[in-house]
């Protein structure tokens, strides 16, 4: 029996923007136009060559993903470890296809005994680099810098004086400046499998290539963007460095991907006020950790830093409090709320499987949420509490369901906020089969921030619910493997 490969994730994303571009979302506008013909022939181009030089560095799954697709907190013991640190040695493989495909299009020379000036120490000890310089004038250099030596092994001692872990470190310009560190961690209990840390990796140097990418350092401050988000937080304590370094296509005739609108100072000023209060503690920990655990470790070090122990949680609402939206407000958004539709065709799962999935909560949680409900399957009234974040960093989204629509072709519910919610708003979920049988997944949502903290966090929580939006839409065309 021949089996369909899973689509990559430039595939995904390339699905998701053309569909926001055909209906004229307003996710179109954040998200950026489709991928270009020329930009996906390069990434698959770069999956090829990997077929090649990957063969001795197989994939892994999410450790922490369920035979049923649900996932499990991490253990105690997995923050202090790492079983088989040699397993890493995939970045350095997914580089060298990268490396073959950008020199075999004459993009670019390599230099592999270059001596490097950095503008930024990284954090991390280096080995050997690669140097790739783009033969168009103006592009950028890109190091690609190895944090073990090539016979290394790796240590499983995470705390040990000697351990080593095989990652990469990612420069641009010269001199070169580290704007990416894989893995920022590397214990098991932040492994999420091998495919996010491919996908952060093609994100960064298809960014660099592609001409979209942009690093900027001042004193105090630094911050990075590309076509796919932005982010930004405090720089080396006393650095007097200040420098922008953009990138160029490295392609004749080539246009970029538009650039994320920037994050400056006074966008992410929210972060500091938030840590001088343990509940927006929580709040902040909590947006960062949404992120896949690469990226999420590289936002953590990017924290102001602060001192203090959390001492206070946010509680859980009884059951009379009342929801925080309007019960109209799908049909009739209010004034302030952004209302937003989204829908994908569900692939691989049947009508009735995929209505038994949303009503089992299985969509969630294979979105990355942690889930406690009063009924499931559900049922009008039920109250669930989403869970967010790993502890001690961890913050509940309560919700109530408002409606359950079950319908010969239609199936899904709604449900509502409740007090202790950082948002205010309702958000449908639906599956539909058309009279060809195609099934289709929507989502209806409508909100805005409930809290001071949201919404000078604005910026962020579009971001993590963008994230969210893609993992729910993925959640019934992707069911895990038996």
């Amino acid at each position: 029996m021949t089996t369909t490969p899973a689509p990559t994730w430039w595939e995904e994303e390339h699905a998701s923007l053309r569909e926001s571009a055909q209906e004229d979302s307003e996710a179109w506008v954040d998200a950026g136009p489709p991928f270009s013909d020329a930009l996906l022939q390069l990434l698959a181009d770069a999956e090829d060559a990997f077929t090649q030089t990957g063969t001795e560095t197989p994939g892994w799954e999410d450790p922490h993903l369920t035979a049923d697709g649900d996932e499990r907190d991490s253990l105690e013991e997995e923050y202090s470890r790492c079983l088989d640190p040699g397993k890493f040695r995939i970045l350095w493989s997914r580089t060298e296809a990268w490396t073959r495909v950008l020199t075999a299009r004459g993009w670019a020379d390599t230099d592999d005994g270059a001596q490097l000036d950095w503008a930024v120490t990284p954090h991390v000890d280096r080995y050997r680099a690669t140097v790739l310089r783009p033969r168009r004038s103006g592009a950028q250099p890109l190091v690609l810098a190895r944090t073990a030596p090539d016979d290394a092994a790796g240590s499983a001692d995470l705390e040990g004086s000697e351990a080593l872990i095989l990652g990469l470190v990612i420069g641009i310009g010269d001199p070169a400046v580290p704007v990416s560190t894989t893995p920022n961690c590397g214990c098991d209990a932040c492994d999420s499998g091998s495919r996010d840390l491919l996908e952060e990796l093609d994100r960064t140097l298809l960014s660099i290539v592609d001409g979209s990418f942009e690093t900027v350092l001042s004193p105090g401050w630094t911050s990075h963007r590309t076509s796919f988000g932005a982010e930004g937080g405090s720089g080396d304590e006393g650095s007097s460095l200040s420098m922008t370094v953009t990138a160029q296509p490295w392609a004749e005739e080539w246009t970029p991907r538009p650039l994320t609108p920037a994050i400056g100072r006074d966008d992410s000023a929210w972060a500091d006020e938030m840590l001088r209060e343990a509940r927006a503690t929580l709040l902040l920990d909590t947006v960062i950790d949404v992120f896949p655990a690469p990226l999420a470790a590289r936002l953590h070090r990017l924290r102001p830093s602060h001192s203090g122990t959390v001492t206070s949680y946010l509680r859980l609402p009884l059951a009379e409090q009342q929801v925080t939206a309007p019960l109209d407000a799908l049909e009739h958004p209010p004034a302030g709320y952004r209302r937003d539709h989204r829908s994908t065709v569900v692939t691989g799962m049947d009508f009735e499987r995929a209505a038994s999935a949303l009503r089992s909560w299985a969509v969630h949680r294979r979105a990355g949420l942690q889930t406690s409900a009063t009924h499931t399957p559900l049922e009008v009234g039920t109250e669930v509490r989403l869970h967010l974040g790993r502890r001690p960093f961890r913050i509940t989204a309560p919700c109530r369901v408002l409606w359950v629509i079950e319908e010969p072709d239609r199936a899904g519910f709604a449900y509502a906020t409740l007090p202790g919610h950082p948002e205010s708003g309702i958000e449908e979920f639906t599956v539909t089969r058309t009279a060809t049988g195609q099934v289709r997944f929507h989502l209806d949502v409508v909100s805005r921030p409930a809290t001071w903290y949201a919404r000078l966090g604005a910026p962020v929580s579009r971001l993590v619910q963008e994230l969210i939006t893609r993992r729910y839409l993925r959640a019934l065309s992707t069911p895990p493997a038996p």
